[in-house]
């Protein structure tokens, strides 16, 4: 069957008119159980293709510019079989991956399920996935960065995608899209993209470089970027000809590769990723002192109310100072998340016999396996201990 193709809209390759978000959460089926194992590890191949080098260059790129902490919280938009969740999660990033597909996602889970040693420093990966649409994304104020790898193609309304996108970000997090550029009409290009398009009833409509920068800006991100991608190896002996191509690719780029950023409002100007405001909530009662901490930084602070802390966990952390030194007292954690000005209750036990002698107590929160707050800037919360 043909889909009658609608009439173009804006500066990308028109649809044909189907149920390309059926056909999205289709596709695992359409491509039968044999594609199953191709979809479980790609882009590692064998032999090895191009794929693989272009995707290795890309997310090494994506890890380069976004610079980003370890347990940094990254979202993966349309993360199909989780190929570049599992590298990103590698890297000790906090994941959560997103598909419209049911089949995609779990696919995505069986490769972090099947990663069988810490990574780096005994850091865990560290991933989660829902199957779900773009625009029903729950989140706000949560993620670091959002990286669309060769995936904004798949998105119809471009401009709502990009804001719910946005909205899921904390202040000054920033977008990550690599996408391919629309062919030129009549072009082979175009041609397998139709073709594709009718053969699967996918959406596989790139963008005009001008025209994605312009949906960018109009969901609200700063700070546009656009970049084009030279790095390999070339030839000294032929540098005139190997100038000319660079020169080339960057007036021309054959993807689109932007960077863009979620504005500051004007309120969290000047603040630090982690910064934290921590006052005595209630007076001291049978060694209990509640505090009161708020999220006074740009970034997310995720927690672990009922198990143990996990890296990157945000935490409440007591202690004492001594003459040999710091006696740190358990830490309680966060009994939700937090969002940049978002503030929640804990309760601290103190016991007395651990802070026989002592005046002070000091309260400072923590990233678990990472720093104290206090190494950012914050300064710790000082209150008087009980006498008797």
């Amino acid at each position: 069957m043909r889909w009658r193709r609608r009439p173009e809209v804006g500066g990308r390759l028109p649809s044909l008119g189907q149920d390309y978000t059926e056909a999205h959460r289709r596709y695992v089926e359409r491509l039968g159980t044999s594609a199953e194992l191709w979809l479980r590890t790609k882009p590692f191949s064998v032999p090895p293709t191009r794929e693989l080098v272009e995707c290795l260059r890309v997310f090494s790129h994506i890890v380069a510019r976004l610079d980003l902490g370890v347990r940094a919280q990254v979202l993966d938009v349309g993360c199909g079989p989780g190929w570049l969740s599992e590298f990103l999660a590698r890297c000790g990033y906090a994941v959560t991956g997103v598909d419209v597909s049911e089949d995609m996602v779990e696919l995505a889970r069986k490769r972090i399920a099947a990663i069988d040693e810490p990574i780096g420093q005994g850091i865990e990966p560290l991933a989660e996935f829902h199957a779900m649409a773009v625009l029903d994304l729950p989140w706000r104020n949560r993620f670091d960065a959002a990286v669309l790898y060769d995936a904004m193609h798949h998105f119809h309304d471009e401009v709502e995608t990009l804001r719910a996108i946005r909205r899921t970000l904390a202040p000054g997090g920033r977008i990550f899209i690599h996408e391919g550029v629309r062919p030129a009409p009549g072009s082979e290009g175009e041609e397998e993209l139709v073709a594709e398009m009718e053969e699967y009833g996918t959406l596989e409509s790139p963008f005009d470089p001008e025209y994605l920068v312009s949906v960018v800006e109009q969901a609200g991100f700063t700070d546009v970027s656009r970049f084009a991608v030279v790095d390999e190896l070339l030839d000294v002996s032929a540098a005139e000809d190997e100038l000319r191509r660079v020169e080339e690719r960057l007036a021309f780029p054959p993807m689109n590769t932007v960077i863009a950023a979620n504005p500051v409002p004007a309120e969290l100007d000047g603040a630090e990723a982690f910064a934290a405001r921590i006052a005595a909530a209630r007076p001291w009662h049978d060694d209990v002192l509640t505090v009161r901490v708020t999220n006074a930084g740009r970034s997310f602070w995720p927690s672990e109310p009922t198990g143990p802390p996990v890296w990157g966990s945000v935490t409440i952390g007591p202690y004492v100072e001594t003459e040999d030194g710091r006696t740190e007292l358990p830490r309680r954690g966060l009994p939700q998340p937090l969002s940049a000005g978002e503030s929640a209750e804990v309760e601290l036990h103190v016991p007395r016999d651990a802070v026989t002698n002592e005046q002070e107590l000091r309260i400072d929160a923590v990233r678990e396996g990472i720093a104290w707050f206090a190494d950012y800037g914050s300064s710790p919360l000082v209150v008087p201990l009980p006498s008797g």
